[in-house]
């Protein structure tokens, strides 16, 4: 039956080929690393974009070895005024399979502040018709040089009050029915947060938490919305609220440099004629303190509706019981006199709710996997199809008066809750991670939420009833809260779990991996890092999103990055990160431990977020000019240290976390090793980099001093007694072997021994820190000990990922701060921390094997031997790239349980090629046969090579078979003896 359904795919395609049909146009389009389809106001900020997209294939036919070979874009300028001047570019059609990062080759730059649209056609190979055009797409252009506008600028003023809490400004204004309104375009900047309204109505209803929190005295984000479709002649209205956010004194510990809020807003509205009018924030606008009284970011938010106006931010709106005063002139918060910048926010927004994930993978249902939903098993917590929005999955009362509320999902956000009332009820509802400790003798809770590991934050919202005569529905503005349990104290009425939603708030990005398999441990761990990163993701990476904390610690982005580059779409997210960090970064090359932050110096483990980001974002989406613009800094960096170690050498090498937290009672490893290792490690990315970019005369440079590093790390950290690197612990070996090139081949063996016999004699469970947790999964999979990786990753006992899901005392959904979370002090334990979701990353590149580093795509599935199948008998994965989805989907023994057999899906996107790796499943194992799609491609018996395209290679010395393969589906058995 399947030789039918091959051959009729077959003929179809054939007859296609020859009718007058055309290729379908490409799809998923980007622009400056933008998602065209997800992306509704399309604002390009640089006059020089670069495009992507990814080839179609056609509806229900198995195509194979789709490759593009040439290329077309036009692009054209749109005319918004009789005066404007058409612009037209065509790059013709260039011959070229380039279809990732295709640079605009035009003759002259974009212009600022115009509108353009650009459509794209390709050609594939063996066609003669190149395929459909994608549809015309606009976008936009910001004017490029906000900072030089907005200084410049007399009439433009930052306005806010420092003698009332001035948290809503309007204005209102007159647009001439002279000529037709062709455009109108706001700029607006309100710190810390601000939402916008014109003419009632809010401006991108689920974006939240605007702008993004930054070195403000460095750099300042500002908005830009096109509201030509709001626009009308005649009056309009404005109106902005305003938040403390992170730019307060209570937010940033009294730094003066922070203070109360204030609003910049440019509106230039474009007539048809030609001509233009402006409105600027500046004292014609009036502001007064609104609904919200006090609102904090750690602390939550005190909200008297009866303070509400329903009309504040409509033409004609008369306030008889509010004093609306004028507001002062502010200060920038920009540094003018020390390089502080006022720059476009170009990453997408933080947003609540279903707006602020996409999908472009396929996560209920397996399509031409192995794995079905018993396989996969039961999961604790939301799904992230679930809409993005939670409801309660039960309620209880937990003292007198006091509701709580189970979501069943550790998450961030907040509630919006339905009560009805009478005028002046005040509720007051708080926000917690997990239940009250329970007593160790009886392992019971009192059932009321734990808030003592928050530390000095409240998390804790007020709201002072209106009295509507039906029901009012409160939701928190501008604060965010990390919590599964919400306890509302004597609510006005009685309360049920249709009461109660709450959106899951974070930065926009797109879901592009998927992994499950028919281990259910594992699964609930990739569960439990993607809920935790998306929760750590608030428009930059934060360490958790609970307590007096969530900063951006770039020790735990470094650890996490490569895991959430594979699960979730990030580049432009990064890029802001990278920003926030070289705004900080020294003269000298220094950094700091977090950012925004001045804790200076870093540990390296910390400060290896620069190198660490720059380099893993090149990998996943092979994009040179991210190393091109991040290069000198990271070269800076590793010279700073650099200076360090010439007074300290490895030996001293300077510490202050070194590989955190490992469990207890396990003490840290020789914390200069750990340091050490951190050093060397951003030295060879810089080599790589280097590399990459052509700078022979650094390569050689850093090739020549880590060849002398890794010998002192060797002489200083081993124990030539022992055969073992310091104290024999885990974290020790797993660190020198991560380094290539520091652990000599005559005593690798013995190191490797040493961190094997260790996970033995410790129950097979791990000692590790954050740093070397990290690297100690790869190591095994990747020394012969892969079998040892997964009983580590299916462990339920402590300490272990699994623990903290099947422990006695709290089930979780995301990821622990500490090992032993339960049964420790609230000083520092968190329940949704991302550092130790680094492991996310081994799934991806060792479980399902998938390598998208270079242009040839890896697939070599690590696989468990015959005696421990049992422990990852199927797998399905899924990941979306720039050039379509990979799929990789195994089980073992599925046609021949008498065999040593195992089967293997694969998917290869368009216009991309890949190599195939196949492991021995068993020590000494060598293959019999290779078939793919029921045809014999490969035999011991015959050793076929090249048979009907597909070049396949054998290691003689390891056994690895190779194939190489173009796009299409395919699936592969393999069977060994």
């Amino acid at each position: 039956m399947r030789c039918l359904y091959y051959c009729r795919n077959l003929f179809l395609f054939f007859l296609w080929t020859i009718v007058d049909a055309r290729w379908p146009s490409p799809f998923d389009v980007r622009i400056d690393h933008h998602k065209v389809e997800t992306s509704h106001d399309l604002v390009i900020n640089t006059a020089r974009p670069q495009f992507s997209w990814k080839i179609s294939v056609l509806d229900n036919l198995l195509q194979r070895n789709v490759q593009q070979i040439a290329y077309q874009i036009q692009l054209q300028s749109i005319k918004i005024t009789q005066q404007d001047e058409k612009f037209e570019w065509d790059s013709e059609r260039i011959i070229s399979s380039q279809s990732i990062h295709v640079p605009y080759t035009g003759q002259y730059d974009l212009l600022p502040s115009k509108y353009y649209s650009f459509r794209v056609r390709v050609w594939i190979k063996n066609l003669e018709e190149p395929s459909e055009w994608t549809d015309w797409i606009q976008f936009r252009t910001p004017i490029f040089n906000l900072h030089e506008y907005v200084t410049k600028n007399a009439d433009l003023l930052w306005i806010g009050s420092t003698k009332i809490n001035m948290n809503e400004l309007r204005k209102e204004f007159l647009i001439p029915n002279a000529s037709p309104i062709k455009s109108a375009i706001a700029y607006i900047s309100g710190l810390g947060y601000y939402e916008f309204y014109l003419n009632g109505n809010k401006i991108d209803p689920s974006r939240k938490l605007d702008p993004g929190w930054t070195t403000y005295e460095k750099r300042t984000l500002i908005v830009s919305f096109d509201l030509s479709a709001n626009i009308t002649a005649g009056m309009n209205a404005v109106g902005v609220k305003l938040g403390n956010g992170w730019y307060s004194q209570e937010q940033q510990h009294g730094e003066s440099k922070y203070g109360p809020p204030r609003l910049i807003f440019i509106l230039t509205v474009t007539f048809e004629n030609g001509g233009t009018m402006q409105v600027f924030s500046d004292q014609t606008w009036t502001g007064r303190e609104g609904s919200i009284k006090h609102d904090s970011v750690y602390n939550g938010e005190i909200c008297d509706s009866r303070n509400d106006r329903s009309n504040w931010s409509r033409v004609g709106f008369n306030d008889s019981l509010s004093a609306w005063i004028m507001p002062e002139p502010m200060p920038s918060p920009a540094n003018i006199s020390r390089n502080g910048l006022i720059v476009l926010q170009d990453m997408p927004p933080i947003r609540a709710g279903s707006d602020a994930l996409h999908f472009e993978v396929i996560t209920d249902s397996q399509q031409q996997g192995y794995l079905n939903s018993e396989d996969i098993g039961d999961m604790k917590g939301a799904k992230l199809t679930d809409g993005g929005t939670l409801k309660p999955i039960v309620m209880w009362d937990s003292d007198s008066g006091v509701k709580t509320f189970d979501l069943g999902q550790n998450m961030v956000g907040w509630c919006r809750i339905r009560f009805h009332g009478p005028s002046g009820f005040g509720v007051y509802m708080r926000h917690g991670e997990v239940l009250t400790q329970p007593v160790i003798s009886t392992k019971q809770s009192a059932r009321n939420i734990y808030t003592e590991n928050l530390r000095e934050a409240t998390a804790s919202d007020t709201y002072v009833l209106r009295g509507d005569p039906v029901y009012e529905i409160y939701e928190p503005t501008f604060t965010v809260h990390g919590f599964r349990y919400l306890s509302i104290f004597a609510p006005p009425n009685a309360l049920t779990m249709d009461d109660v939603e709450c959106p899951f708030v974070h930065s926009e990005t797109t879901l592009k991996g998927h992994f499950s398999t028919s281990n259910p441990i594992v699964n609930q761990i990739q569960h439990n890092i993607q809920w935790g990163q998306l929760s750590n993701m608030m428009s930059l990476p934060t360490d958790c999103p609970q307590r007096n904390e969530r900063r951006g610690w770039m020790g735990d982005a470094a650890l996490s990055v490569d895991e959430a580059l594979y699960n979730f779409d990030l580049i432009k997210f990064y890029h802001n990160f990278l920003d926030l960090i070289i705004d900080v970064q020294r003269d000298d090359g220094e950094v700091p431990d977090f950012v925004p932050g001045n804790s200076y110096p870093p540990d390296p483990n910390w400060g290896t977020a620069l190198p660490t980001i720059t380099w893993q974002v090149y990998r996943h989406y092979n994009d040179v000019h991210t190393l091109e613009v991040y290069y000198n800094h990271v070269v800076a960096y590793v010279e700073y240290f650099h200076s360090v170690y010439k007074s300290t050498g490895l030996a001293n090498f300077p510490v202050k976390y070194g590989d955190w937290v490992p469990p207890p009672p396990q003490p840290m490893t020789n914390t200069h090793l750990i340091t050490s290792f951190a050093f060397l490690h951003d030295i060879y990315l810089l080599i790589n980099m280097s590399q990459v970019l052509g700078k022979q005369e650094d390569t050689n440079t850093y090739t020549i001093l880590y060849q002398k590093l890794a010998e002192e790390f060797h002489q200083v950290f081993f124990s030539t007694s022992s055969n073992f690197y310091a104290d024999g612990m885990q974290a020790a070996q797993v660190l020198a072997l991560a380094l290539p090139g520091v652990v000599p081949t005559n005593v690798r063996a013995a190191v490797i021994n040493q961190l094997v016999n260790d996970i033995n004699q410790k129950g097979i469970h791990v000692t590790t820190g954050i740093v070397s947790t990290a690297q100690i999964y790869p190591i095994l999979s990747d020394n012969g000990h892969h079998d040892l990786a997964l009983e580590l990753i299916s462990s339920t006992t402590y300490p272990s990922y699994g623990y903290m899901f099947t422990n006695s005392y709290e089930n979780a959904t995301t990821i622990w701060e500490l090992w032993n979370a339960p049964l420790t002090g609230p000083g520092m334990n968190s329940r949704n921390h991302i550092m130790y979701g680094s492991v996310g990353a081994w799934f991806y590149s060792h479980l399902a094997g998938i390598d998208v580093s270079s242009n040839m795509i890896t697939i070599r599935p690590r696989m468990a031997s015959e005696t421990k199948k049992h422990l990852m008998l199927k797998l399905d994965c899924q990941l979306s790239t720039l050039y379509g989805l990979i799929h990789v989907s195994y089980t073992r023994d599925e046609r021949d349980t008498m065999a040593n057999s195992v089967l293997l899906h694969v998917t290869i996107p368009p216009n991309a090629r890949a190599r195939v790796i196949f492991e021995p499943l068993f020590i000494g194992g060598q293959c019999k046969t290779l078939i793919e799609g029921r045809k014999i491609i490969w035999s011991s018996d015959v050793n076929k090579q090249n048979v009907e395209g597909f070049e396949i290679e054998k290691d003689s010395t390891t056994g690895l078979m190779t194939v190489h393969i173009g796009s299409g589906q395919y699936e592969f058995q393999a069977l060994w003896q």
